[in-house]
């Protein structure tokens, strides 16, 4: 399946106002969003984080990072690495308000398998 509707279908999980898949050198891949939004700007907030969050989990030795939030005052941004093909990935959404986070991250984990396969063709 294409990037795009695998990303349209993260835009419609209830919550979610944004979604976009960005390589490890902040280039979005592709984004979607439902207020029509520029994500052209996550890109380099997006590997600066990671590269932080990478920094972060190495000092404290407790593993891979899974999943990172960052919240902001329009809403929490919920970054989720991913790799395929030897390549580092991030998936990135905003959502609504925290009280959508369990539920976006619970449906996001079913999509995950299918994102990875769509930047690994």
């Amino acid at each position: 399946m294409k990037l795009k509707p695998l990303l349209q279908q993260v835009l419609e999980i209830r919550g979610v106002k944004s979604a976009a898949l960005v390589d490890a050198d902040g280039l979005v891949l592709e984004g979607v969003s439902a207020e029509g939004t520029d994500l052209s700007f996550v890109g380099g907030a997006i590997a600066s984080s990671l590269a932080s969050t990478k920094t972060l989990a190495g000092l404290l030795g407790e593993g891979r990072v899974t999943q990172t939030t960052i919240e902001y005052e329009n809403g929490p941004v919920l970054m989720t690495p991913l790799e395929a093909e030897g390549k580092e990935y991030v998936a990135v959404l905003t959502l609504d308000g925290a009280n959508s986070l369990g539920r976006v991250r619970f449906q996001l984990r079913k999509l995950l398998p299918e994102l990875v396969q769509a930047v690994s063709h």
